[in-house]
């Protein structure tokens, strides 16, 4: 309902990918901008499930980006584009709506038409980085506050038979652990669904060998809340000390203004356009470590692409050791680096640099895969099955 081309298609085709396995006696639907219904048909692992269709819609244009805005037009839009999708079902047909991304008004939307509609239906949002919302400004309006994300989050659930169900879904466990110290009713409807790797992506099982340059890269926009402005002061200062035993790279784009001189420490001239996607995993796949130098607050209630795409492509982490980071270390062991703060990702990169140690760096190889068979679609849809069972009980028998 709100990304378009190839914005988190990697990641939305694989969520679907565990759905459809998850119940695949169940038709699928899956509704999208034509945009991005065309790079979820660049996979094959998605098209090639049988129970899998997908429709066309057409996705607001009306604030693009921007969830915190409650909008009243926009709502019209979710509100017509949801009925439309449920109208053709047969009215005695029940159905689990999965809201794979929402602004708070398509939330409120998908829960009016439970009402309406007199039909069995269960809803699931799935939230992301716009979980923050709930812990920053709010419309002082009344009557558009009623209507924001900390709204639809407090909304309770409906007891008549006939009405939506509602529950939400996170990506990591960490981000339920901090939901329910700031809304700890949200968090009581909340499921956790890992965030699956991409099958269509897995690279060929060949380690790099510990040789220099050693390749560090950034992942992702280059944003300052990302933390893109402490990789370039590690890397202006490291490269300054080892040359050409390192090179660090940005495999993203660098933020819009982002001033060029500290780029110029960067082994390749920045994009500032979004990379295609051939080109974002033909860069990440030369890397030896993804450094992911996270700042506490917004990964708190949020999971990274970034993080995923290094499980995906087997690169060990140079990390802070935020929840997100600790939660991975704690149950899989030497994926990386966790480091505490500025000054210990600086002493793992020298680390690194000082020995570079094979072996350390291929038991950290073996660790990540057991993140990334942990997160193989055809496993997570074993999870996803039983937490459907659960929150939304005898919907789908």
């Amino acid at each position: 309902m709100t990304w378009t081309g190839v914005i988190h298609a990697p990641g939305n085709s694989a969520t679907i990918q565990v759905i459809a396995r998850a119940f695949p006696g169940q038709k699928v639907r899956v509704l999208a901008d034509a945009s991005h219904l065309a790079e979820l048909r660049r996979d094959a692992a998605l098209t090639g499930l049988a129970n899998v269709d997908f429709y066309p819609i057409e996705v607001s244009p009306l604030f693009r980006g921007k969830t915190h805005i409650v909008s009243a037009r926009r709502f019209r839009q979710e509100l017509a584009t949801l009925r439309s999708a449920l109208h053709d079902l047969p009215p005695d047909e029940s159905c689990l709506l999965m809201l794979i991304s929402a602004t708070p008004t398509t939330i409120f939307a998908a829960s009016l038409l439970g009402r309406w509609l007199g039909r069995q239906l269960g809803v699931q949002v799935g939230l992301h980085g716009n979980l923050n919302e709930i812990t920053q400004w709010r419309p002082r309006n009344p009557l558009t506050r009623r209507f924001d994300l900390a709204s639809a989050l407090s909304l309770s659930a409906p007891i008549p038979k006939s009405a939506a169900r509602l529950r939400f879904l996170v990506l990591e466990q960490p981000i339920k652990d901090a939901l329910a110290r700031v809304a700890p009713a949200a968090a009581a409807r909340t499921d956790v669904l890992p965030l699956p790797i991409n099958l269509a992506e897995l690279p060929e099982q060949v380690t790099a060998r510990m040789e220099p340059p050693i390749r560090i890269g950034f992942v992702g926009q280059g944003t300052q809340a990302k933390g893109f402005d402490l990789f370039l002061a590690l890397a202006r200062d490291l490269k300054a000390r080892y040359g050409e035993r390192v090179a660090f790279h940005l495999i993203g784009r660098a933020a819009p203004g982002t001033d060029p001189g500290p780029l110029a420490v960067l082994a390749d001239p920045p994009s500032n356009e979004q990379l295609p996607r051939a080109e974002f995993v033909a860069r990440l796949a030369k890397m030896h470590y993804v450094l992911l130098p996270f700042r506490g607050g917004y990964y708190d209630l949020s999971a990274s692409g970034a993080l995923i795409d290094a499980i995906t492509w087997l690169k060990p982490l140079i990390a802070t050791n935020v929840p997100l980071v600790r939660h991975l270390f704690d149950r899989f062991g030497g994926i990386g680096f966790a480091c505490d703060d500025e000054s210990g990702l600086r002493q793992a990169v020298e680390m690194v640099l000082a020995d570079m140690n094979q072996q350390r760096y291929d038991a950290q190889i073996a660790a990540l895969r057991q993140v990334r068979d942990s997160r193989r679609p055809e496993i997570l849809a074993e999870t996803y099955r039983t937490l459907v069972a659960s929150g939304f009980p005898g919907l789908l028998d």
